[in-house]
């Protein structure tokens, strides 16, 4: 064949292998979520599930350590109604070593399974691709919901943004394997002013309570917290709580803040 007349490949989106390999190198928890989240949107998923653990899990909650973009509706609606129970993706991805395409499937479902995909549906996720991942004992998945209607398999080979994110699984796996060994004891240089901004936002507290609690700025206690999630390795104040309070770093301490507070409220 004429080399000039060769077909060329498909359109599609690309990501860098470097950034691919940054993701297998070790990092903090927050600082490597947003790299996989840059990555998989510059592939065109924003929408997207990743989980990894034991083959029969122990949690009561089935959402336990999920990595997603999926909306939070759907989630709750698969925790609250029990889906998990009758899940195929799950089914398949704790298995099977192969893909499995979700269109082929919901055509194909009935009774329960039919329902779980009637359900999917209604929170716009049709159309999408699961990988089964393993690593050592542990089973899991990477879905992405794909924005074309009812793709079908060839069609999804096809898509350099699809066989990428084939290529993209070992280095996807490298970096969890870092995120397994349990959470980095968190760093012990955190001030004084921001413990007390963990205590109060713990309590509830917001922004501009602490602010007037510790007589301070509202952008000197978004600054103390900021700072604080950093070295928790946390993405948001709620988890910046929760990690400090796993590690004992919150405690109910009396300090000045505490006792004027107190006068206040007698």
């Amino acid at each position: 064949m004429d080399k000039h007349n060769s077909p060329r490949p498909p359109a599609g989106r690309t990501a860098p292998l470097a950034a691919f390999m940054n993701l297998a190198k070790d990092a903090h928890r927050c600082d490597w979520e947003r790299q996989l989240n840059k990555v998989l949107r510059q592939l065109g998923f924003s929408s997207y599930l990743i989980s990894l653990g034991p083959a029969t899990p122990r949690d009561t909650d089935p959402l336990a350590g999920l990595i997603t973009t999926f909306p939070k509706r759907w989630l709750d609606h698969y925790r609250g109604d029990g889906l998990i129970d009758i899940d195929p993706i799950l089914r398949h991805c704790r298995r099977e070593l192969v893909p499995f395409f979700w269109d082929r499937e919901r055509r194909r479902a009935r009774g329960r399974s039919r329902h779980f995909w009637q359900q999917r549906e209604l929170y716009g996720l049709r159309s999408g691709l699961s990988i089964p991942l393993r690593y050592e004992l542990l089973r899991g998945t990477l879905s992405v919901a794909l924005d074309d209607t009812d793709i079908t398999e060839p069609d999804a080979f096809s898509n350099p943004a699809v066989y990428q994110l084939f290529m993209l699984i070992p280095y996807l796996l490298a970096g969890m394997s870092h995120q397994l060994r349990g959470p980095a004891p968190p760093r012990q240089d955190l001030t004084p002013k921001e413990l007390d901004c963990l205590y109060w936002a713990s309590a509830g507290k917001t922004t501009w309570e602490i602010s007037h609690i510790l007589t301070c700025s509202e952008r000197t206690i978004d600054f103390h917290l900021l700072n604080a999630r950093r070295k928790l390795g946390s993405v948001n104040r709620q988890q910046a709580v929760g990690a400090a309070a796993a590690f004992g770093l919150v405690m109910p301490t009396v300090t000045p803040a505490v006792h004027a507070l107190k006068k206040t409220t007698h």
